[in-house]
């Protein structure tokens, strides 16, 4: 995209209120409005009984935000008024007052008064009065009602509002842009559709493959501006997602199609449009995966205020065929999604609330009544079911990230059985993944979930302080996280796309290891463990086998430390971001350095074993009991393991 040009202040005008006040609804007459009273209360006398001026914060009455700039404006203008007209209005009154002051008295205030109403402060002040106006559109991009953007100059639009508030950098201008043939284009939307739209279905696939027609038939001419956006964008994230190392040709070949994408703009975001808020998902795709031009959490913030406008956050109470409902639902889930991923992983709050929502998760052939659909379509609605898997996630994800770390700040006294239970429902979710889900979905389902499990038993307002067996399961879970992301890199053509984010991921997962084993250095390496509070029997036990039983825990936190390390700097080449490498590798140097020293036989632990205890329910039923496993000596501590009958059974991956 070419430099933004400079944004103009807009001619303000009048946007329709979001709802009549009392009166005019009452007598069903056209209401303006207007602040403190509409235009019709005014005219009768009864500006005083006009609700929005008694009653703006009352649920249904919000005022449009425009509208209270349109009045802000009015007051400003009728200060400038008053200001033109104090010379005459103060001399005026200087002359009454003094009675009998002659007229080189009256002369000689006259350039005073001048000085006064025209001088610097005067025009200081109304340049501020101006510049506090102009800058509450900074506000506007974001949080604006779509209803809010119409009647706009073409020097101020919606498109150029969310770019401007989502763009980190400019993007470079080419002097073409040429589209492959379409037999190099085929193999990257296949690795789109295999890759991210199997987890984020938010295009029809019948819709994509005609936007595909229309821009390669006729040399275009029949083709949308969301068609060109559509392919573009897709292309650019498949590009984006082969690259190796930011600069290389598939990477230049990317943000070649970005640029072009952005060109079509204004006719596809727009608001009050299913179709803006698909083009902002593919954005939010694209700024994923590469965020030295664009922020993710913005462009999301946007797409979230939009899909509330148009109600999609609820169910509609009239029937609506089932194929219409379920794409309905399908766009919502999908902002709901990343909404949530983003917000987690940047640890910023949502942009809305699931108190707000209320949406059934989308159908599939195994779920839904409809008997009548084509086979085409169950075979395209088979694939949905790794996105619906997602999205039973996110759900989770939202409830205990809201719980813990957005709720209010009181500390629990007792915190385990939440963090127990947190942990034990996304473990069943792991476990009811259908058979149908491809390993390399199920690997990364699986890295979502043991960074959940961190998450989780990482230290929050409510739970200042992590429980000792939280201690250990974060020392373990961040161990095969490391081992887990390792192996996906090993080969990351047949592997699921991972964004930047998954380099923040990764960060706070070394971090939180790091600040773990730093501060229980001695029971985490001798692998103590204390007599805890209920915890269901599951999290005792890894999601996949244990890679190699017979290191010490020393060698194998020496290992993660140096996993995050190589997997920094492999995501860091990839996206261009090696200060988190960098940053890690300073904090944990001491800590190696402790590692090592341990490990050539220095401060090593004595004696002839220790003794790794917990409580938990029996399958037999609600009956405790004490399971205590004896670690030998020559191991040097061994990672913790469950012993004893399970509830469960857990195979290996």
């Amino acid at each position: 995209m070419a430099r933004l040009e400079s944004l103009d202040a807009p001619l303000l005008r009048v946007s329709r209120p979001v709802s009549a006040c009392s009166r005019c609804r009452g007598a069903k007459v056209k209401c303006d409005g207007r602040l403190p009273a509409c235009g019709a209360c005014k005219r009768l006398g009864r500006a005083n009984e006009c609700s929005s001026a008694n009653d703006l914060s009352a649920k249904g009455k919000e005022r449009s935000y425009v509208a209270a700039l349109e009045s802000k404006v009015e007051k400003l203008e009728r200060k400038l008024a008053q200001g033109r007209n104090r010379k005459a209005s103060v001399t005026m009154f200087d002359t009454q007052l003094s009675g009998g002051m002659d007229n080189l008295a009256n002369s000689s205030r006259q350039p005073t008064l001048r000085r006064f109403s025209g001088g610097r402060a005067a025009q200081m002040k109304e340049a501020s009065n101006v510049d506090d106006l102009v800058s509450d559109f900074g506000f506007l991009s974001i949080n604006a009602t779509a209803r809010d953007f119409y009647g706009f100059t073409s020097a101020m639009s919606y498109a150029r509002l969310v770019l401007t508030s989502a763009a980190v950098e400019n993007m470079p201008q080419f002097p073409s842009h040429v589209l492959p043939p379409r037999y190099a284009a085929t193999p990257l939307i296949q690795l789109y559709l295999d890759k991210v739209f199997l987890l984020l279905p938010c295009l029809s696939e019948t819709a994509l493959f005609a936007s595909v027609s229309a821009i390669y038939q006729d040399s275009g001419r029949h083709a949308t501006p969301f068609d060109h956006w559509t392919v573009r964008m897709v292309l650019a994230i498949a590009l984006y997602s082969k690259s190796r190392q930011r600069g290389d040709k598939h990477y230049e070949e990317a943000v070649r199609h970005v640029v072009a994408a952005l060109e079509k703009a204004e006719g596809v975001l727009h608001p009050g449009s299913l179709f803006g808020i698909q083009g902002l998902l593919l954005l939010a795709q694209v700024a994923m995966l590469d965020p030295h031009h664009f922020d993710s959490w913005y462009v999301m913030g946007v797409a979230s205020r939009a899909m509330v406008d148009l109600g999609l956050h609820q169910d509609p109470l009239e029937h609506l065929h089932t194929k219409g409902l379920d794409f309905r639902r399908r766009i919502f889930y999908c902002v709901y999604s990343l909404d949530r991923a983003i917000s987690m992983v940047k640890e910023r709050a949502f942009s809305f609330s699931d108190d707000s929502t209320n949406v059934e998760l989308p159908s599939t052939p195994a779920t839904s009544a409809a008997s009548n659909w084509k086979e085409k379509d169950q075979l395209f609605l088979q694939a949905l079911e790794p996105a619906i898997c997602l999205f039973r996630l996110r759900r989770l994800q939202s409830a205990w990230y809201h719980e813990l770390f957005l709720s209010d700040r009181i500390a629990w006294a007792e915190p385990e059985p939440y963090l127990w239970n947190a942990c034990h429902e996304m473990r069943r979710w792991f476990e009811d993944l259908p058979d149908s889900i491809t390993p390399s979905v199920r690997t990364k389902f699986e890295l979502e979930v043991l960074y959940s499990f961190i998450f989780v038993l990482s230290p929050s307002l409510k739970v200042p302080n992590i429980p000792a067996l939280g201690q250990s399961l974060v020392f373990e879970y961040s161990i095969e996280y490391t081992e887990k992301m390792q192996t996906v890199l090993r080969d990351m053509d047949s592997s699921a796309i991972y964004t930047f984010h998954d380099i923040l991921r990764v960060y706070f997962v070394g971090r939180h290891f790091r600040d773990v084993l730093w501060q229980h250095l001695e029971r985490l390496l001798n692998g103590r463990l204390y007599e805890t509070p209920y915890v269901p029997p599951a999290l005792l036990a890894p999601l996949s086998s244990p890679n190699d039983n017979q290191q010490n825990n020393t060698t194998r936190a020496i290992r993660c430390i140096n996993g995050v390390v190589d997997i920094l700097d492999i995501f860091g080449q990839k996206s261009g971001y090696m200060a988190l490498r960098d940053k890690f590798s300073a904090d944990t140097r001491p800590l190696l350095d402790e590692l090592h020293a341990r490990q050539h036989g220095f401060h090593l632990a004595s004696g002839a074993g220790s003794l790794v205890g917990y409580r938990r329910r029996t399958a037999a039923g609600p009956e405790l009991e004490t399971v205590v496993h004896e670690e030998p000596a020559n191991t040097g501590g061994r990672g913790f393991q469950a012993t004893g009958p399970r509830s469960r059974s857990y195979q290996g991956i």
